[in-house]
């Protein structure tokens, strides 16, 4: 008797058919049809996809830019245009003014969005598996990573941004050079942070964006518009707890899907060599009312799954360290969190800074943040507020870069300027 299982790994659960037995295997000739008949699916899809991207590269300048907004589902439409709009305005502050520069880059950089849209609305839509591999021209069609680093990177007014302790992401480098782990514990403010390590420290620290891989929560792996920013970067795909209940139907699948991706992690750090980056707040930081900024609260559950994994007997040595990122207006998040997809979009030309704090001892019975705790303390509850604090302190001490239109932003101390990388284009 012969039996079909099939595999699928798709946005909420594994799913596994069983065929029923049957006394008769399927003819040679029947399988190899059914294999010339995907094949040449595959070859009409490629074919369409590409024509697409030919059409697109061929379009006239911004008019251009604007008709493909007809080709979206209806309600990213307006959202796109609006995009080119904010776009527009900020590479004129980019270039001081030049109209001729600025339209070139918002072409130059929307079209090859565009392209990488043709494959999500033409193509079979991208499905992300628990742990997905960043998509470059080394291993796909499209180079999603040189996309986003030239759409992110060109918002970045480097002269105003900040890479604070150097010395600590070299020391990070050497330990993943060596196959250990590193796991950076951060804030997060904009639907571009996963751009901002590889794009600070692309000339200071080479090959070491390439080496993260992020916790993605699972709107940014369903929302049109973000997903090809996603399929740019190492991921591990995850449900947040805050967006846990949106649809009561599927907490069941995203619950195991979240397990499917602990499983991933924990080979990962057994592996080694693994740099790790979440934010245990579970989505982005909101700007208060009187207009400040401040880290949102860690889960301190996040925080310990990663310890717990990190140092599990048969995992390689594994180092953590408190992130601040500061990187809000760049591409500011909505001013209340929404269940739904497809949020406005708005960019802003402004400095970024990232400032990694020092290595964390997550061994209560050797760490200094736990002495003096009550006997009946909660460790998990104090490890998780001791990172925060630890982020909350280096945010504090790098968010005046974060402004748009603001004048110039002394270094504070330990810090240097990052070098605008080659992956950014000039225009």
């Amino acid at each position: 008797a012969a039996s079909l299982r099939r595999d699928r790994v798709g946005v909420g659960v594994v799913v596994r058919a069983q065929a029923v037995e049957t006394k008769t295997k399927p003819s040679a000739a029947a399988s190899t049809s059914a294999t010339n008949a995907t094949a040449s699916a595959d070859a009409m899809e490629s074919f369409k996809v590409g024509a697409a991207r030919l059409a697109i590269a061929l379009l006239p300048g911004e008019s251009g830019l604007r008709s493909l907004a007809g080709v979206l589902p209806e309600k990213y439409k307006n959202t796109f245009l609006g995009l080119i709009d904010s776009y527009k305005a900020q590479m004129m502050k980019a270039t001081g003014n030049d109209e001729a520069r600025a339209s070139a880059a918002l072409v130059s950089i929307f079209k090859d969005m565009m392209k990488a849209y043709a494959g999500q609305l033409i193509g079979t839509p991208y499905e992300f598996p628990s742990h997905h591999i960043c998509m470059t021209k080394e291993n796909s069609d499209f180079d999603y990573y040189q996309m986003a680093n030239a759409y992110i990177g060109s918002l970045v007014e480097f002269d105003r941004s900040i890479l604070r302790y150097p010395e600590r992401f070299t020391d990070a480098k050497a330990a993943l050079d060596r196959g250990e782990n590193v796991v950076f514990l951060g804030n997060h403010q904009s639907e571009g942070d996963a751009a901002f390590i590889p794009l600070l420290t692309e000339v200071s620290h080479p090959g070491l964006g390439e080496k993260v891989t992020y916790v993605a929560g699972d709107r940014v792996v369903t929302d049109l518009l973000c997903k090809p920013f996603s399929m740019g970067k190492n991921l591990l795909c995850v449900h947040s707890k805050k967006h846990m209940n949106d649809d009561p139907s599927l907490k069941s699948a995203k619950m195991k899907q979240n397990l499917n991706t602990v499983k991933e992690m924990q080979k990962l750090l057994k592996a080694g060599g693994v740099c790790i980056w979440i934010a245990p707040a579970g989505g982005r930081d909101r700007r208060q009312p009187d207009g400040t900024i401040t880290p949102d609260k860690f889960d301190p559950a996040a925080i310990e799954m990663l310890r717990k994994l990190g140092t599990k007997k048969g995992a390689a040595k594994t180092h953590f360290y408190p992130l601040a990122m500061a990187t809000y207006d760049i591409m500011p998040p909505p001013a209340a969190k929404e269940k739904s997809i497809g949020e406005e979009r708005v960019v802003n030309f402004t400095g970024c800074g990232l400032s990694l704090g020092p290595e964390i001892d997550v061994d209560a019975s050797t760490a200094a943040w736990a002495r003096g705790l009550p006997e009946d303390a909660d460790l998990t509850v104090a490890l998780a507020e001791h990172v925060w604090e630890e982020v909350r302190k280096e945010y504090a001490d790098i968010e005046a870069c974060n402004v748009p239109g603001g004048g110039p932003v002394p270094l504070p101390e330990g810090a240097v300027r990052p070098t605008r990388p080659p992956s950014v284009p000039v225009f």
